[in-house]
């Protein structure tokens, strides 16, 4: 974790949860206040994922209907665009050690992405 978080120039915090978990705290900013926490969680086949752990879900919620069926839809088909998935209210991206930086890359732009749709929307 030590290299990660000298790899991003100390921008991005790196926090043991105690429970398998990292959190990595990043400078995207919710729309009442508080970064996003992007957590490195354990897979069932000894990698991990990435994951927002419903967090972008609960912003768009105040954006979007989510009860519209092609909205969801729509927001599944842009986290296919950069490998990422829905998985129950979590949006998230398998990764390796060797990859994390890139898959994080990855998960930070479809979710900058899907927020900044907004502004076809107001």
């Amino acid at each position: 974790m030590q290299q990660l978080e000298e790899f991003f120039k100390k921008k991005i915090k790196v926090m043991d949860m105690n429970d398998g978990r990292y959190a990595i705290g990043f400078p995207m900013y919710k729309i009442e206040g508080g970064m996003y926490e992007i957590f490195m969680v354990p897979t069932p086949n000894g990698g991990f994922a990435l994951s927002d752990e419903g967090a972008t879900l609960e912003e768009l919620d105040k954006i979007f209907e989510l009860g519209e069926p092609d909205v969801i839809k729509n927001l599944v088909a842009i986290l296919r665009q950069y490998g990422c998935k829905k998985v129950g209210n979590a949006f998230q991206i398998d990764c390796t050690p060797k990859d994390v930086h890139i898959k994080l890359s990855y998960l930070v732009q479809a979710i900058s992405f899907m927020l900044n749709m907004k502004i076809f929307y107001v």
